[in-house]
């Protein structure tokens, strides 16, 4: 069989390991061992000992310590810039019921708090010479395994959440490793999918986020649907399972060509959102035609109010939310034909930086349909953003040369149809930028709000036109 290898410490975590074991057992543990010996760069350092919580606070009274977690033992530290968590052994009790936390005692036995870890390659420790581990997690780590520790329907058990750790830990870390999963741990979470209904949608979300940030989303995506995971919190997907599109532009059903649309996407999180919700509410708007083509009128609005619905239950913030919205709402782009006015009205709908976005969603959506594929007017819609920005050209109400106030000295008072008069002026400007001047759209709108002096003018110079 494999042996660990030996890995290489940076000095703070010499420094800070030393530290404890003057005083007693210290060992770092958990994903900074776990990513050292996959050839990974760790992203933080954990450290748990037998010291007390308050020897620990005593020890480390110079590193601004923190007190995270005093029931559970645990102090945060600073050193050098960095945050670690120092934790004293201790050993789940029993199995919590109802959302309860979890109940635990303290231990003096490395192995013991071992035990109670997630995931085999988990659960390692090193004190800068020797391991402390299971033969089971020894040889999980050196033959890329990734398994729950014990009983993995325990471990499921007493935290639902861990399913979603399962598939998160199992896509950002086998792209460079060649990580594989454990069947038996498949089909328990398989059996326990449920369970997840009884974890806050917020630890759900935060979980998702990373899985949904990964190297390949719509691949664990996919594993998670038919591991009956991912309808547990988005059970809307549902709908869209196997649903034959029957159209000569779509070779895939719904499900499939939203994954597809996925995988040509960049880590972006609301971009990825958008694209996962884009075509949602498909199924609610099919229809047939007397060619046998099936057709999904209006789906991009209806997609767009499930999207919502979905991430307002899941709790993002607002500000996610009506940009997701946004990009679903106006993703249907079939214009052969752009010009700078209909590039300046979606950078009013979405905003400059959405629309960067924007193309990507439409191109991933295009890349998903049946070729060939056309981007010359995405293109044309790119150089001519490029324009409107460079030329700072006007796109909204605060960028006409006039205001209200201007407008109320044309006799306007109320507040509805001074709003309604500067909106067509936009819409004018938007036409033409070069008549956004004060003195124009004063005229421009002076005309708008005494219709009758259009005909005066009209009459004026009809009279000097037979004077000639």
């Amino acid at each position: 069989m494999k042996k660990l290898k030996k890995i290489e410490l940076e000095e703070d975590v010499k420094h800070l390991l030393k530290l404890l074991q003057e005083y007693g057992e210290g060992y770092v543990v958990g994903g900074y061992v776990r990513d050292k010996l996959l050839d990974l760069e760790p992203h933080d350092c954990d450290f748990v000992t037998n010291l007390s919580y308050e020897k620990l606070l005593n020890i480390f009274k110079d590193y601004s310590p923190k007190e995270i977690g005093k029931a559970f033992g645990i102090i945060q530290i600073q050193y050098n810039g960095k945050t670690y968590e120092i934790a004293k052994y201790r050993k789940d009790i029993g199995i919590p019921e109802d959302r309860r936390e979890q109940e635990i005692e303290f231990t003096n036995d490395i192995m013991e708090d071992l035990k109670r870890r997630d995931f085999t390659i988990n659960a390692i420790a090193f004190d800068g010479e020797k391991y402390i581990c299971s033969k089971e997690s020894e040889s999980d780590i050196c033959y890329k395994i990734l398994r729950f520790v014990g009983v993995p329907e325990q471990r499921i058990q007493e935290d639902p959440l861990r399913i979603m750790r399962f598939f998160r830990l199992y896509i950002t870390k086998n792209k460079n490793t060649d990580l594989e999963y454990d069947n038996k741990s498949h089909i328990a979470i398989y059996k326990y999918a449920h369970l997840l209904k009884n974890i806050s949608y917020e630890r759900i979300r935060d979980e998702f986020n990373k899985i949904l940030m990964s190297w390949n989303p719509e691949g664990i995506i996919d594993i998670m649907i038919k591991s009956k995971v991912f309808q547990q919190f988005i059970p809307e997907w549902e709908d869209i399972i196997g649903f034959e599109q029957q159209n000569k532009h779509h070779n895939l059903t719904v499900d499939e060509h939203i994954l597809k649309a996925l995988s040509c996407t960049t880590p972006d999180l609301i971009l990825r959102l958008a694209t996962l919700f884009h075509d949602i509410g498909k199924p609610k708007c099919f229809s047939i035609d007397e060619n046998h083509q099936g057709h999904f009128y209006g789906h991009e609005k209806i997609s767009a109010d499930i999207a919502k619905k979905i991430l307002t239950r899941m709790k993002y913030d607002n500000d996610t939310i009506e940009r997701v919205y946004k990009l679903i709402k106006y993703h249907l782009f079939y214009k052969s034909e752009v010009d700078k006015a209909y590039v300046k009205k979606m950078i009013n709908r979405l905003g400059e930086e959405d629309m960067y976005r924007f193309f990507k969603l439409v191109e991933a959506d295009k890349i998903a349909h049946v070729g060939p594929y056309d981007f010359t007017s995405i293109d044309k819609m790119k150089i001519l953003l490029h324009e409107i920005i460079s030329n700072k050209e006007p796109l909204s109400l605060k960028d006409l040369a006039i205001n209200g106030n201007d407008l109320k000295e044309l006799g306007l008072s109320e507040g509805k149809q001074i709003g309604q008069i500067l909106k067509q002026l936009l819409d004018r400007v938007i036409e033409n930028p070069d008549i956004n001047y004060r003195e124009n759209l004063m005229y421009i709108a002076d005309l708008i709000i005494h219709p009758e002096k259009i005909e005066l003018a009209r009459q004026k110079h009809e009279e000097e036109m037979k004077n000639i």
